[in-house]
């Protein structure tokens, strides 16, 4: 005679649970969305920023973002001692963190004090980065990983993309109405930090969906060392590319605001279309072939700025790099799979670390080479050395077997 009755308590339960989670997932896409316009506002002002108002050089940037990558560094640590918070939560102190210190750059006007307030900002975002990966696999409840992953890399894509579409109409019409690149760039600061303070609150408001189980505080196993290798070997990728392939086409071949907005527009036009088809392609090939081929565009990449003196084509490489970073889902759905229950998070907070291993290192060791040698190319050079290591340790990724 009870049956009908809990039957019934049980389905309304089922359904007020998977109504909570739309609205986990609402959430996420909205404050994932927030933060990636907010940070593209930043970012897509800041090398202008720092070559036009700080007058910085390729060497004092390299020390900057060595610098700025120590809080990613310590990222295994900070979380582990933030252990007792659920992710979301960790995620949304550090995206308020983050936005408070974005939005303080523009109150800067020298290099020592935009140090200070990149690394504030930096322990923030960091934070946040260790754990969005987390919490996208525990709200995706087990199902499609990688598709899931996609698709938040291709709402961040679209966001970056508004972004950058503000800040280039922003560049056009300032010089209408006597706004000088200085004025810009700070309201650019402003808007940037605001967005992801925004996105932060929104964070704080994540059910318990979107927290995993309880977590060991650090994690460091030798079954886990292929994943490790593979994000120190991206953090260097990452480093090499991010910081000088923009700064060689300002600061060698004099692009122009405008050209570095829109070519950053175009990327991301590029990846809200691809990143979703990534992940479906990591899904059901695995990561074993979807990172072979990354290795190897990543490979030509290096090359082409290595032997390259046509803006063209430096642009066009510019444009494929960010494409093929997309792939690297692959290395988040691959811990995925063989991590052990309740240590996905550390793990990932570990990866974040020994990713960070090389960010701190290679920014400033590649602008010492430039500088000395009076050569761009050499960091370029050791970027193609990097993607081939990364070759030869994707194929000792396993072969992928379908699951139910």
């Amino acid at each position: 005679m009870t049956t009908e009755p809990v039957s019934s308590t049980n389905e309304v339960a089922q359904l007020e649970e998977d109504r909570t989670l739309r609205k986990d997932w609402a959430k996420f896409i909205t404050l994932n969305f927030l933060f990636s316009f907010g940070f593209a506002v930043y970012a897509s002002v800041f090398q202008n920023f720092f070559n036009d108002i700080i007058h910085g050089t390729p060497r004092g940037l390299g020390a900057m973002e060595s610098i700025r990558e120590i809080p990613g560094l310590l990222t295994a640590i900070t979380a582990g001692t933030l252990v007792a918070l659920a992710e979301a939560r960790v995620a949304a102190l550090g995206l308020g963190i983050a936005g408070i210190g974005i939005g303080a750059t523009g109150v800067t006007s020298t290099y020592v004090p935009l140090v200070l307030v990149t690394v504030f900002w930096s322990v923030g975002f960091h934070l946040w980065a260790g754990m969005s990966n987390a919490i996208t696999l525990t709200l995706a409840k087990g199902k499609e990983g990688g598709r899931h992953l996609g698709r938040i890399n291709s709402v961040s894509a679209v966001a970056t993309m508004t972004g950058l579409g503000l800040a280039l109409l922003c560049a056009k019409v300032a010089p209408r109405f006597a706004i000088t690149n200085e004025t810009l760039y700070r309201w650019d600061f402003v808007l940037g930090g605001l967005c992801i303070f925004v996105a932060g609150l929104l964070c704080a408001t994540l059910s318990h969906h979107a927290a995993g189980a309880t977590r060991a505080p650090i994690i460091f196993r030798k079954e886990y060392r292929l994943f490790y290798l593979l994000t120190f070997l991206e953090g260097c990728r990452r480093q090499i590319f991010s910081i000088f392939a923009s700064f060689v086409l300002i600061k060698v071949y004099h692009q122009p605001l405008d050209r570095m907005l829109l070519l950053q527009f175009v990327n991301n036009i590029l990846i809200s279309l691809t990143a979703p088809k990534m992940g479906k392609m990591v899904d059901k090939h695995g990561e074993r072939n979807p990172l072979t081929l990354y290795a190897v565009g990543l490979i030509l990449v290096f090359l082409g700025y290595a032997v390259s003196n046509s803006v063209a084509i430096l642009c066009a490489l510019f444009i494929l790099d960010n494409v093929l970073f997309t792939f690297g889902v692959g290395f988040t759905t691959y811990l995925h799979r063989i991590v052990r229950p309740n240590e996905l998070t550390p793990c990932l907070n570990m990866g974040v670390t020994m990713n960070h291993i090389a960010a701190v290192t290679v920014p400033i060791g590649g602008a010492w080479l430039w500088e000395h040698f009076q050569n761009y190319r050499i960091p370029f050079w050791i970027g193609v050395a990097v993607a081939g290591i990364s070759l030869i340790s994707t194929r000792q990724l396993p072969v992928h077997r379908k699951t139910a």
